[in-house]
C-alpha cells in the first residue's frame, strides 16, 4: 500500500486517537502527517468531526478497490524447465464398499492402478512412489520386483491425504505429479497437465456424476479460487476436480509448512493447496469432454467397468489409426505436410477428430460404423447448413454426402457439455434458448424423424446381422408400437428439430456462445422429443425438470404435455437401446449402454401406465 492506502486503513481499522500515534504507526513524522490528513480531507478521503478522523464513503470505496486488486494479484513460484519425471500415487486410503484397496480393483483385467503406472510411463513418467496404508501387504506383493517405492501412512485411519503426501516427504526431492489411485481417466488427460507450461496446476473437468464432487471456482486469471464438496459456497461452478495435480518442490515446501501448523489430522491435500493460492498462482487445467470416474462404491465401479471402460478403449484404438489425417488429405486435397496436428474427439454415433491446417482449426467428422444405413446423409447436409444460418451450428466447410464425411470451423476455446453440467441452472438457460429458437422458427427441413420408421430399421439390421435382442424385448416391443396409436389420440405438433439432444451436441465458445452440433437425425418431430431427449440423456432430477421445463415452456406443463414427455422418454430408449445392437453387430462395443436403457424403458413402461392407463391395470 502507499501512505495514502495505508493512512485509510489505519483510520478504518483503528480510528486515530491523535496525529502523533499515526505518525508513529506510519514510521513518518508528525509534520507530514498533518499535511497528508488535510490533503485526504480536502479530496473528500478523509471527514473530520471535532478532532476525530473517520473514512468517508468515497475513502471507503478507493480503499476497497486497493484491496480488491491486490487479492487477485498472486506469486509465481521459480520455473522448471526439465519437465516432471516422478509421480506420486496416493493409495493408503480405506473403503468399506471393497473388498480388497480400490487401487487393486480390475477393470479391463486390469487393476486401476496399474492403468494409471501405464499412463504415467507412456507420458514419460520414470519414477513412481505409491503411498499404502490399508491392507498394504496387498500392494507388497502386486509391486513386488518392480522397482515402485512404497511409502506408508501408518495412521491412514485417522488422516485424510496431506498425511499420506507427507508420507512420502522422504522420497520428493523433485517436481512430481500426484495423482490418486481409486479412478480411472484417459491418458490424454495426464498429457495434458503434464505439457502444460504451468509449473503449479490441478487437472479439471466439467462436472461429472460421481457423487462425491469437488466443484472449482477459477478466478479471472485461471487460477484456483475456491474448492468446495458444497455447491452452495462457490459463486459459480467453473468445473470440478480430478485426483492429478502438478507440484513444484517449493509448492511441497509450502504445503509441508502449512500442514506443521495443522491440528486437523483430515485435511486433504487439495485444500492445503487452495489455501496456499491465495497468495501464489496455481492454475486449473481444463481438459474438455473426458472420460473419467473416481470409484468410490460399487455403483461407480460397476459405471466405470461397464460403460466408460470401453468407450475409453475406443478412443484409444481410434487414437492410434491414421484414418483421419488420409480422410482429410482426400476431402479437402492437402499433402499430408499441410496437416499439422489431428487429435481424436467425442462422440458415439462417429468418429470426430481435431484438425490443424496451415494454422487453421478444422473438426472432421468420419461416420462411425452402420450409419449409411440409418443416415440420410443428403438430408443431414441440407439441414446442418440451415442450422448454421440460424446461428445455431459452426460453419460447414465440407460435406459429402455420399459417405457422411465432414469438416467444419472449430468452436474455439471449446466447452463440451456432460450430463453433470447441462443440469446446472446457467447451461439450462443457454440449451433451452437454443430450443426455442430451432422450434419456434420457420426454417424448412429436410425430413420428418418418426421413432417407430427408425426403430424399424435398426430392428431390420439387427435381424439381418444375426444380433439378439434382450430377454423379454418383445413385451416392450409391443408397448412402444402401442404408444403409437397413443400419441395420435393426444395429437403430436411438428416443428423443426435436432432430434439427437445429449449433452455432447451442446458446445460452447470461449466467450460463453453455445453452438448445437451433430444433425444427423434433424427434421420435422414434436418439439418436446427434443425436450424429453435431453431431461432424460443428462437423467435429470425431477425438480431439475421441474425448473428446465420453466424455462422453455416459460409456464407449467399441461397434463398433455407431461404425457408426452413420459411417452417419448419410453421411446427413445426402445430406440437406442436398439440402435445399441445394431453397431454391436458390426464389430462395435458400448459395454451395457444398450441393455441399461432397455432396463430404464421397462420401469417407465410401469409409470406410463399406472399414470395414463390405470383401467388396464
Amino acid at each position: 500500500m502507499d501512505k495514502y492506502d495505508r493512512i485509510l486503513y489505519i483510520i478504518n481499522q483503528q480510528g486515530i486517537q491523535s496525529q502523533r500515534k499515526l505518525a508513529d504507526a506510519m514510521e513518518i513524522s508528525l509534520g507530514q502527517v498533518n499535511y497528508l490528513l488535510k490533503e485526504m480531507a480536502d479530496q473528500g478521503l478523509l471527514a473530520k468531526t471535532g478532532k476525530i478522523y473517520r473514512v468517508t464513503q468515497k475513502g471507503k470505496t478507493i480503499l476497497e478497490e486497493k484491496i480488491r486488486i491486490r487479492q487477485t494479484e498472486k506469486l509465481d513460484f521459480s520455473g522448471n524447465t526439465e519437465g516432471v519425471k516422478l509421480a506420486v500415487i496416493l493409495a493408503a486410503g480405506c473403503s468399506p464398499a471393497f473388498d480388497k484397496p480400490e487401487g487393486l480393483l480390475e477393470i479391463g483385467g486390469m487393476p486401476l492402478i496399474e492403468h494409471m503406472i501405464q499412463a504415467l510411463l507412456n507420458q514419460g513418467i520414470e519414477k513412481i512412489i505409491v503411498v499404502v496404508g490399508d491392507r498394504k501387504e496387498l500392494y507388497e506383493d502386486y509391486f513386488a520386483h518392480r522397482g515402485i517405492i512404497l511409502a506408508e501412512n501408518t495412521r491412514y485411519k485417522w488422516s485424510g491425504t496431506m498425511a499420506s503426501l507427507f508420507a512420502a516427504k522422504a522420497y520428493l526431492t523433485e517436481d512430481f505429479l500426484l495423482v490418486e489411485s481409486n479412478q480411472i481417466l484417459e491418458e490424454v488427460a495426464i498429457e495434458k497437465i503434464l505439457k502444460s507450461k504451468e509449473q503449479n496446476c490441478m487437472l479439471l473437468a466439467s462436472p461429472s456424476d460421481s457423487m462425491d464432487e469437488a466443484y472449482v471456482e477459477l478466478d479471472e486469471n485461471g487460477s484456483i479460487f475456491r474448492i468446495s464438496k458444497d455447491i452452495k459456497q462457490l459463486n459459480r461452478v467453473d468445473a470440478e476436480l480430478i485426483g492429478v495435480s502438478k507440484i513444484s518442490m517449493e509448492l511441497f515446501d509450502k504445503m509441508v509448512q502449512y500442514y506443521g501448523k495443522n491440528e486437523n489430522p483430515y485435511l486433504n491435500y487439495e485444500y492445503a493447496i487452495e489455501s496456499i493460492g491465495r497468495i501464489y498462482h496455481i492454475a486449473g487445467i481444463l481438459v474438455d469432454d473426458l472420460i473419467w470416474s473416481v470409484i468410490e462404491n460399487e455403483t461407480l465401479y460397476q459405471k466405470a467397468s461397464r460403460i466408460l471402460y470401453p468407450k475409453m478403449m475406443k478412443r484409444a484404438v481410434l487414437r492410434k489409426e491414421n484414418k483421419a489425417r488420409e480422410t482429410l488429405q482426400v476431402c479437402m486435397q492437402l499433402k499430408d505436410e499441410d496437416i499439422e496436428q489431428v487429435s481424436i474427439g467425442g462422440g458415439m454415433t462417429n468418429q470426430n477428430f481435431f484438425v490443424k491446417v496451415k494454422g487453421q482449426d478444422y473438426i472432421l467428422r468420419i461416420p462411425g460404423a452402420c450409419t449409411e444405413v440409418f443416415i440420410d446423409r443428403c438430408a443431414e447436409q441440407y439441414n446442418s447448413r440451415i442450422a448454421s444460418g440460424l446461428g445455431l451450428n459452426p460453419p460447414i466447410l465440407y460435406f459429402d454426402p455420399v459417405n457422411g464425411v465432414k469438416v467444419t470451423t472449430y468452436i474455439k476455446g471449446a466447452r463440451t457439455l456432460n450430463p453433470g453440467s447441462a443440469r446446472l441452472e446457467a447451461y439450462m438457460r443457454k440449451t433451452t434458448a437454443i430450443l426455442k429458437k430451432l422450434h419456434h422458427s420457420d426454417v424448412k427441413l429436410q425430413g420428418d424423424f418418426n421413432v417407430w420408421n427408425e426403430y424399424d430399421k435398426y430392428k431390420c439390421e439387427i435381424l439381418k446381422n444375426g444380433g439378439r435382442f434382450y430377454h423379454g424385448f418383445e413385451e416392450l416391443e409391443e408397448f412402444f408400437y402401442h404408444l403409437r396409436s397413443e400419441l395420435e389420440r393426444i395429437k403430436p405438433d411438428r416443428k423443426p428439430c435436432h432430434n439427437d439432444l445429449v449433452a455432447e451436441n451442446f458446445v460452447s465458445d470461449e466467450a460463453g456462445r453455445m453452438y448445437l452440433i451433430d444433425w444427423e437425425y434433424a427434421g420435422y418431430n414434436d418439439p418436446l422429443w427434443d425436450v424429453a431427449a435431453h431431461l432424460l440423456e443428462c437423467e435429470f432430477s425431477k425438480a431439475e425438470e421441474e425448473l428446465y421445463l420453466q424455462y422453455y415452456l416459460e409456464r407449467e406443463p399441461g397434463q398433455t404435455e407431461k404425457q408426452k414427455l413420459l411417452l417419448f422418454q419410453i421411446c427413445q430408449d426402445v430406440l437406442w437401446s436398439a440402435w445399441t445392437i445394431a453397431k454391436e453387430t458390426k464389430g462395435e462395443d458400448f459395454g451395457a449402454y444398450g441393455e441399461s436403457r432397455y432396463q430404464r424403458a421397462l420401469n417407465m413402461k410401469k409409470e406410463y401406465e399406472a399414470e395414463y392407463e390405470k383401467e388396464k391395470i
